[in-house]
């Protein structure tokens, strides 16, 4: 059930992606980093995400609580 609704959530982003606000994360990294939150308070997920021309990328889905990454982070991975 939880699953299936965030891939209806990140189904979604067919549609108006841009809808989704600048992740914090967004200050550090050179891509534009988008975040679709999924999910309501502590169950809450954000949806990281790129956007190039028709393209949206999925990047990660991390809980909200989960520290922001970091280029360093990014970098290992």
């Amino acid at each position: 059930m939880w699953l299936e609704g965030l891939y209806k959530a990140i189904l979604s982003l067919e549609q108006m992606p841009y809808r989704c606000s600048l992740a914090f994360e967004n200050n550090f990294l050179e891509e534009e980093i988008r975040q679709l939150i999924y999910g309501k308070g502590r169950s809450a997920y954000r949806i990281l995400v790129t956007i190039t021309g028709d393209i949206v990328q999925i990047l990660f889905v991390r809980h909200v609580a989960q520290k922001p990454l970091s280029s360093q982070e990014d970098e290992e991975e």
